[in-house]
C-alpha cells in the first residue's frame, strides 16, 4: 500500500435528500473530490436519501461538508437549529488508497 500513515486522513459519509443528491454528486466531482454513492432508503417514513463517501486530508473536510451544505435544499424535518437536510459523519482513518 503506498498510503502516507503519517497523513491526517477522514473519511465524510454524508446522507443526503435524494432530490439533492445529483447535484451534491456533481459539485463534489466538479471541485476534483472522488466520490461513492450509494442510493439508501430510511428514516420513519422511508424516505429515499443518497449516502455519499469522500476520502479526503483533514484540511479539505469544512470544503467538503460547505460544498454539500450548498446544494442541500430538500428538507427531511426540522432540527433544533432549523431544517434538517441531511446529515454528514467524519471518521478518522489510518489510511486509504486509490485501487
Amino acid at each position: 500500500m503506498a498510503s502516507n500513515l503519517d497523513a491526517v486522513q477522514r473519511l465524510v459519509f454524508a446522507v443526503v435528500h435524494h432530490d439533492d443528491a445529483d447535484t451534491a454528486g456533481q459539485t463534489l466531482v466538479k471541485a476534483g473530490y472522488r466520490v461513492t454513492r450509494i442510493d439508501s432508503q430510511g428514516g420513519f417514513l422511508r424516505r429515499g436519501n443518497a449516502v455519499f463517501m469522500v476520502g479526503v486530508g483533514i484540511e479539505q473536510v469544512d470544503d467538503v461538508i460547505e460544498k454539500l451544505r450548498s446544494v442541500s435544499t430538500h428538507g427531511s424535518g426540522q432540527s433544533g437549529t432549523g431544517s434538517a437536510y441531511g446529515i454528514v459523519f467524519v471518521v478518522r482513518v489510518d489510511a486509504f488508497d486509490r485501487l
